[in-house]
């Protein structure tokens, strides 16, 4: 060692004594000279390096400020990524032991300052099975991404599929597509949607989980800090986001057992669906009181008017008209529109009748053929089959008296036909569903009264089979005997009537199946997909101008619609029947590239009820998915015994005898169809079409082939593709 380093060395220690004494004195430095203390000298040694100090490790800072009620890992709104068991609470009186948990300040609110109550969401254990999943990934590029779409649905089944659904107890991947939302124009507007092709189980808990997002340039999108802070096990400065990490690393290890790891996430959430009790214990327990109420008797009805109508039409032959009265479920007495369901203070969540007994009246009217009228002459008398009628968007049962179709359907075919107005969604309800929609109405009032409606719906069923109801009333009759055999009552409905249809079928004691014409379920898939929301959008859009809250808001409505229509209870509808209800048949029969009603939703259908289409669907190449039919059997053989879907197409033109423009295939985005015919009534009016819903309303569901080996073109088309 030379001399230079020896005394450096030497420099170094007594430093370091000096360091220490100056410690020992308590650290302070009073200019005064600390006293050394001799020490005996050692043998220098070499210097080493110095040890860095103990790193702490990145802490990533996160504004928790909306903690309380914001879920902070979608920053973009409050209430995303939707839907989320962030939004949840542990309860011990729910099958799923959650319930919802909204608060006032997570909620959309209107132009006006006017919030959205979450009292009536707060009733749910979970979320909508048809829910769809919206988060926002700022420059998102789909085809960059290789995002699963609704034009291949089979690729959300690939192993490297960047958006995926697992069942968090089985791995299970569910069948989805996904989709920048086409309404918006505005970047901070942007959402990725994700829609089940399938619809969940109740109960369940899921995890949405986001990987490998792409930019146009192909460049991995990075996470937001808080989830990058989660999936890489960094600690951040805020205890509310630590709060929460014990939840994700669940959600990490769920994923990993579902083949799924961390290291390439851009996002992953978990939800919970609301369990079959909570979607539908309202309307049975309304459905049970009801009838117990009867106490094996026949609902109280009067007639009002009986028109002769066998001189003047060439299909009817009889009209009559009257009300039923029902029990009154609502906190109004005439449970009429923006009313809600009545809670007593009892304790059990469930609707009541205002002091026990309150009743309420509802019009019905039935149209009787003249097949069915001359037919009681002869050996075919009281053989008429009846069915009820359900109205379109907003409609009236006044619908069930056109001539073009249920006229010529029930003349044709020996059948009788019944009506009221699903109230909630009918006529009268016009004027509360826009206050709705601009954010001043209360949205429970709509699914409340469509599930008052119902009862009454099923009362009118009553009345047509019970031997004491209608069929001894000389409305019905001629000379004294019943005009019609009310053994069964069947349903047949159109648009609106297919999808509110379904949940009144699956629902009803005594109706035996139903036909759903240009059916769908889920609207807040439905209306964006729709030419029919375009008025109605009018009066949301200025209420609520940012276009992701419209999009959060319709979703936030399907938890509550699912109550009164078919998308709550499409697990139920077809097997698994409900408490006290059969197992039903169902026929979809679909109107393909359909302005009003999405046939992408009547496909969801289809899986969900886990029942067979007529095959081959449609020409070949003309369906959107270059797959089709993705998880959808065949009918094997014809007559065919039970449920199916049926499409019917009008085709491309020029043979079209409506007009020369024909069915376009619709967008695969959420924007509805706007070029070529419009085929929305097509099914209803063919003929081939009236024979199979004849066939149908039969004690063993036979459906037949109308179509021969090939798929059902109406209206000219002859099935070649110009």
């Amino acid at each position: 060692m030379s001399v230079i380093s020896r005394t450096k060395s030497i420099m170094l220690l007594f430093a370091l004594v000096a360091a220490l004494a100056a410690c020992s004195n308590g650290g302070n430095n009073n200019n005064a000279a600390a006293p050394m203390t001799p020490v005996d000298p050692v043998d220098p040694v070499d210097p080493v390096d110095p040890v860095d100090p103990v790193d702490p490790g990145e802490v990533i800072a996160i504004d928790d400020s909306d903690a309380a009620f914001c879920d902070l890992l979608d920053t973009a709104k409050c209430l995303l990524p939707f839907p989320s068991n962030f939004f949840t609470r542990e309860s011990d009186t729910t099958d799923n032991g959650l319930l919802v948990h909204f608060q006032p300040e997570a909620m959309p609110v209107n132009k006006s300052g006017v919030v959205v109550d979450p009292a009536e969401w707060n009733r749910n254990d979970g979320f909508s099975p048809g829910t769809v999943m919206i988060t926002q990934v700022p420059g998102l590029d789909m085809e960059m991404t290789g995002a699963p779409r609704l034009i291949d649905l089979s690729d959300s089944r690939q192993e490297n599929s960047p958006i995926v659904v697992v069942n968090a107890t089985s791995g299970e991947r569910q069948l989805i597509w996904s989709e920048l939302d086409a309404n918006a124009v505005e970047t901070d507007e942007m959402s990725l949607l994700i829609r089940v092709a399938k619809n969940l189980q109740e109960g369940q808990r899921y995890i949405v989980a986001l990987r490998n997002m792409k930019n146009a340039a192909g460049e991995t999108i990075a996470p937001s800090e808080l989830f990058r802070a989660y999936r890489d096990d960094i600690t951040t400065d805020s205890d509310a986001a630590e709060a929460r990490r014990p939840a994700m690393e669940d959600i990490f290890s769920a994923l990993a057992d579902a083949g799924i790891a961390r290291d390439d996430l851009y996002l992953a959430w978990d939800f919970t669906v609301s369990s079959t009790r909570s979607l539908s214990e309202r309307i049975l327990h309304m459905r049970d009181t009801a009838f117990a109420a009867l106490a094996g008797g026949a609902p109280e009805f009067t007639i009002d008017s009986v028109e002769d109508l066998s001189m003047t039409d060439p299909n009817w032959g009889r009209r009559i008209r009257g009300t039923i009265t029902i029990p009154n479920f609502m906190n109004s007495d005439d449970a009429g529109p923006g009313s809600s369901l009545f809670y007593e203070d009892d304790g059990d969540s469930l609707p009541d009748r205002m002091n026990g007994d309150n009743t309420t009246v509802q019009p019905f009217i039935c149209n009787i053929s003249n097949q069915s009228l001359d037919n009681m002459t002869g050996p075919a008398a009281g053989t008429t089959r009846v069915y009820l009628y359900g109205h379109g968007l907003l409609g009236s049962r006044d619908q069930s008296t056109n001539g073009a179709h249920q006229g010529t359907l029930s003349n044709v075919h020996n059948l009788m036909n019944c009506a009221m107005d699903f109230i909630g969604m009918a006529e009268s309800d016009v004027g509360n569903a826009i206050s709705i929609l601009q954010g001043t109405g209360v949205f429970a009032s709509l699914p409340d009264r469509t599930q008052q409606g119902f009862i009454g719906w099923m009362y009118l069923a009553e009345l047509l089979r019970h031997p004491s109801g209608f069929s001894t009333h000389d409305a019905f009759q001629v000379d004294g005997e019943s005009v019609y055999d009310g053994s069964r009552v069947y349903y047949y409905g159109n648009s609106e009537g297919g999808i509110l249809g379904g949940a009144l079928v699956a629902t009803a004691p005594n109706i035996h199946s139903g036909v759903l014409g240009v059916p769908g379920m889920n609207y807040s898939l439905l209306l964006r997909r729709s030419v029919d929301f375009d008025l109605y959008a009018t009066f949301m859009k200025p209420a609520f101008p940012d276009i992701l809250d419209q999009t959060i808001l319709l979703s936030l409505y399907q938890m509550l619609w699912d109550r009164g229509e078919n998308n709550g209870y499409a697990n139920h509808l077809v097997s698994d029947p409900l408490p006290n209800t059969p197992a039903k048949n169902v026929l979809l029969q679909v109107a393909f590239g359909d302005h009003q009603v999405t046939h992408t939703s009547a496909e969801i259908m289809a899986r969900t009820f886990k029942i067979p289409l007529h095959q081959p669907a449609l020409v070949e190449g003309r369906h959107h998915d270059i797959n089709p039919h993705v998880e959808q059997m065949a009918i094997s053989t014809y007559p065919h015994m039970g449920s199916a879907l049926i499409y019917f197409d009008g085709g491309p033109g020029p043979n079209d005898v409506w007009d020369d423009t024909g069915t376009h295939v619709p967008p695969i985005v959420n924007l509805p169809p706007r070029t070529g015919n419009d085929p929305h009534e097509r099914p209803r009016r063919d003929p081939g079409a009236m024979a199979q819903i004849s066939a149908f309303m039969s004690p063993e569901n036979t459906i037949i082939n109308v179509c021969g080996p090939g798929p059902c073109l109406v209206d000219g088309w002859d099935g070649v593709l110009e």
